[in-house]
């Protein structure tokens, strides 16, 4: 099979062979796959990762077929998958239910070969049926959308909370624009594209900033909030250096949250944090049933945030779009 294949220095097409499948997987024709932040993190040398593999977690497929201890129920079944795999189901974590922090997780795509191929084996406790009403390219934000869910899954919001910053409206950025929106609260957009500072808005966003163009950001957001700061900030840049901003723009003991995989050491002023008093959060992947829930239900939107569409054999163009525009929100593989 054809895989897109990191080597630790770039990517490049190359046959393969195809997986073979243990009875307990189910052997997926991939469909579509979205680039993820950590993908490019992977890729621009910034996350150390086993090579050669074969990068991508963000997908949809068709199961094509399924070993001996899977339902065949599962065959010919539109899926897409949990990130991590190799759950023992036995460590602490485990007995918790805290099956992402599993202490044997290979996470797909960065631990171990993922789907920007032709065909993933995958064991079936990862697999999530895909309605027929969403189509496999918005599919792949399914994934993406579960780890958005999981912000507000991690961090309390009091009833003191009014408002959020948001830094970063990529792709996960505009997700969460839509679940704050949906809980009422009033949400401040911050990035230096006025293209996605305009899909925030769209979507409900209540104050926009061009980073770009405005002289203090903090400042900015301190004013917009009585003089104290925003409640909750989130970081969704994927910026090490947004980090300091984003201290000084949340009010004395608010909440940051942040999102960022970028792989790279971050500047902070841990001084500032332990004298405010403020709480940092973080979190990871999230509720995939809620995640289908929200794109079949249309709460949420995604159409709007796919960018550009590639081959698989376009897959060096594919991961070069990122640089090409700061426009740019998300790009889809088609396999």
């Amino acid at each position: 099979m054809k895989a897109a294949v990191y080597d630790g220095n770039k990517i490049t097409i190359k046959n393969v062979l195809d997986p073979e499948i243990k009875e307990s997987q189910a052997l997926i024709r991939v469909k579509t796959v979205g680039i993820c932040g950590t993908d490019l993190a992977i890729a621009n040398g910034h996350l150390p990762t086993p090579t050669p593999i074969i990068l991508g977690h963000e997908f949809a497929g068709d199961v094509v077929k399924v070993g001996a201890k899977i339902s065949h129920s599962w065959l010919n079944k539109r899926v897409t998958s949990e990130i991590n795999s190799n759950i023992d189901f036995n460590c602490y974590y485990c007995k918790k239910g805290l099956y992402t922090q599993c202490v044997s997780r290979k996470a797909i795509g960065i631990d171990i070969n993922g789907a920007l191929a032709e065909y993933i084996a995958l064991d079936s406790y990862l697999l999530h049926e895909i309605p027929d009403t969403i189509p496999y390219d918005e599919a792949t934000f399914i994934e993406p959308l579960a780890a958005a869910y999981q912000t507000f899954e991690m961090m309390p919001i009091d009833k003191d909370d009014k408002n959020i910053a948001l830094f970063g409206l990529g792709k996960l950025g505009l997700l969460i624009t839509q679940i704050v929106i949906s809980k009422g609260l009033t949400l401040i957009a911050i990035d230096g594209s006025d293209k996605k500072l305009n899909l925030a808005k769209q979507f409900g966003a209540h104050h926009l900033i061009n980073r770009v163009t405005c002289k203090d950001v903090s400042d900015e957001i301190i004013n917009l909030t009585n003089n104290l700061g925003a409640d909750i900030v989130i970081d969704t840049t994927g910026n090490p250096n947004a980090l300091r901003e984003i201290v000084a723009s949340c009010r004395t003991r608010g909440k940051i949250h942040v999102k960022s995989t970028h792989g790279l050491e971050t500047p902070i002023n841990l001084t500032d944090i332990v004298v405010r008093e403020l709480t940092l959060y973080s979190s990871r992947c999230g509720p995939f049933e809620k995640a289908i829930d929200g794109l079949k239900s249309g709460n949420i939107q995604v159409r709007q945030l796919i960018s550009k569409k590639f081959k698989l054999d376009e897959i060096t163009e594919a991961f070069n779009s990122y640089k090409m525009s700061n426009d740019h929100i998300k790009t889809i593989v088609q396999i």
